[in-house]
C-alpha cells in the first residue's frame, strides 16, 4: 500500500525548511551593529582556567580582565584605582561562564558538505557519538563551524569533554557556583571567540537577553507611534475641526429651518402679489389708449376688437394698407414693439384688409389705473346709474310752467341749429371712458 506522502512541497519544492531559514536569518540581523544596540546583552563573569576572571557580554564579543581577588571570596578587593572598579563591576554581572582548559577537550576536525543548521546538528550528534570515548549521557561537545571557499563543504572543529570533568574543574576555581548555575565555553581554535556548549545555564540568559529584546521592540515601537502621532497631529485636528465644523453647521440649519420655510413661503406670496400687480395695478388707462386710437386710425379702417392687458393692447379689424397701419402706430411717440402676430389678409373680391397688430405702450408716458378706479369709471357701476340731478335754471329754449289759469305764453323760437348743444345742459356724471368726438359737418 503507497504510503501518503506528508511533506510541504509545491511544485516539488520543499516547503519545509523555510520557516527555519527565516528564522535563522532573522536571529542573524538581530546581530548586525545598527540593531544590536537596542537590546544590549547581558554581562557575564568569565573564569579563565587558571583561576582569573573577566567581564564579557557574550561569546563572540571582547572580553575585559578583572582583579582577582585577595582571599579567593566573592568580595571585591581593599585597592583602589581602575583594578578596584573593574572588580565591583565584574561582581554586579548576573551570569557565569566557564572557560574550559585544553587539557580537558577532546578536539576533532571533519568535513561535511554544507547543510542547514537544523540537519547539521543532527548529523554532527550521531557523528560524534562515534568518535567520543565518553558514555551518551556523560558527553558533552560543542562546534566551530567555517565554511570553505568553494561554498559546498564545512570545516567542522568540534570539541568534546565530559561532565565529571568539567565538575571537578569547576571544584578547584574560587566560586559557589554549580554546573547548573554556570555556562560552558569552548575557546575557538583560530580567533579569540567562544562556542557555548548546550545543557547548562545558557538557556537563562537567552531568556533574558529575549525579554530585553521584546521590550526594547516595544519601546522602539512606542517611540513610532508617537512619532507617527506627532506626525498626524495636525490633519487629525483638521479633520475633527471640519467635522465639529459640519455638525455646527447642521445643527444651525436645523435651528433655521422654521425660518427659512417662513422665507420661503413670504417669496412666494411675495412673487404671486406682484404678478397680480403687474396683471392688473399696472394697467394702462382706457381712455387715453381709444382717444389714441381715434386719433391714429382713418375712416378707412375699422375695428373689431380691442384688447387692453396691462400695456400690450392688440387690435383687431380692416384697412386698406395695414402695412401702411403698422408704419403710422410704429411712429407714433410712446408705443413700442409694433408688430404683426398673424400676417394681413385680403379675402376674394374684398376691398379691405384683415389685420391684426399688437403694441406696447410705455409706462413711462402712459398713466396708469387701478382696478378699484376702472370699477368706479365702469357705466354699469352703482355711480354712473344714479339719476342726474335738475339744474338749478332751466335753458331759455325750455318752455316755462305757466298757471292753466293765464293766457299760454308765445313758445320761444327754435335755434337756427338743431344739432346745437344747450347753453346749460343737464348734469351727467363722468365717464372715462367717452371718448371727445369732433362733430361732422352735415350735408
Amino acid at each position: 500500500m503507497p504510503s501518503l506522502q506528508k511533506d510541504a512541497r509545491l511544485f516539488g519544492l520543499d516547503l519545509a525548511p523555510w520557516g527555519r531559514d527565516i528564522l535563522t536569518a532573522w536571529r542573524g540581523m538581530l546581530d548586525w551593529p545598527v540593531l544590536a544596540w537596542l537590546w544590549p546583552q547581558p554581562r557575564l563573569r568569565l573564569w579563565w582556567p587558571d583561576g582569573t576572571q573577566a567581564l564579557s557580554r557574550g561569546p563572540q564579543t571582547t572580553t575585559v580582565p578583572l582583579a582577582q581577588t585577595q582571599t579567593g571570596t566573592d568580595k571585591p578587593p581593599a585597592t583602589s584605582g581602575p583594578s578596584q572598579v573593574r572588580t565591583q563591576a565584574g561582581f554586579q554581572a548576573r551570569f557565569q561562564a566557564l572557560v574550559l582548559p585544553e587539557d580537558i577537550l577532546l578536539r576533532r576536525s571533519l568535513v561535511m558538505p554544507a547543510l542547514a543548521q537544523a540537519e547539521l546538528q543532527a548529523a554532527l550528534a550521531l557523528q560524534l557519538q562515534t568518535l567520543s570515548p565518553f558514555p551518551p549521557e556523560d558527553l558533552v561537545w560543542t562546534t566551530e563551524v567555517q565554511l570553505a571557499e568553494d561554498g559546498k563543504t564545512q570545516h567542522i572543529h568540534a570539541a568534546l569533554s565530559s561532565r565529571k570533568l568539567i565538575a571537578q574543574h569547576l571544584a578547584t576555581l574560587p566560586t559557589e557556583a554549580t554546573l547548573g548555575d554556570i555556562e560552558v565555553w569552548v575557546p575557538h581554535v583560530q580567533d579569540g571567540h567562544f562556542a557555548v556548549a548546550s545543557g547548562f545555564a545558557e538557556n537563562q540568559r537567552h531568556r533574558r537577553s529575549a525579554a530585553w529584546r521584546w521590550v526594547s521592540a516595544g519601546l522602539l515601537m512606542l517611540v513610532l507611534a508617537l512619532l507617527a502621532g506627532i506626525a498626524a497631529t495636525p490633519s487629525v485636528q483638521l479633520y475633527l475641526r471640519s467635522k465639529q465644523a459640519e455638525a455646527a453647521l447642521h445643527a444651525l440649519q436645523q435651528k433655521a429651518l422654521p425660518v427659512l420655510a417662513e422665507r420661503e413661503r413670504f417669496t412666494q406670496v411675495t412673487d404671486k402679489l406682484t404678478q397680480l400687480g403687474e396683471n392688473f395695478n399696472q394697467s394702462v388707462a382706457p381712455r387715453p389708449v381709444l382717444q389714441l386710437i381715434t386719433e391714429a386710425l382713418g375712416d378707412d379702417t375699422s375695428l373689431l376688437s380691442l384688447q387692453v392687458q396691462g400695456h400690450k393692447v392688440s387690435l383687431t379689424g380692416q384697412t386698406v394698407n395695414a402695412s401702411a397701419l403698422m408704419k403710422k402706430l410704429d411712429s407714433l411717440p410712446g408705443l413700442r414693439e409694433v408688430r404683426a402676430p398673424a400676417p394681413a389678409t385680403k379675402p376674394l373680391g374684398a376691398t379691405r384688409e384683415s389685420f391684426t397688430i399688437e403694441f406696447t405702450m410705455d409706462p413711462a408716458q402712459w398713466p396708469t389705473v387701478s382696478p378699484d378706479a376702472l370699477i368706479q369709471s365702469s357705466p354699469t357701476s352703482p355711480a354712473a346709474a344714479l339719476p342726474a340731478t335738475a339744474p338749478a335754471s332751466l335753458p331759455a329754449s325750455v318752455p316755462a310752467a305757466t298757471p292753466p289759469a293765464s293766457p299760454p305764453a308765445k313758445p320761444a323760437a327754435a335755434p337756427a341749429n338743431p344739432l346745437a348743444v344747450p347753453s346749460n345742459p343737464l348734469v351727467v356724471p363722468a365717464n372715462p371712458l367717452a371718448v371727445p368726438v369732433n362733430p361732422r359737418k352735415t350735408p
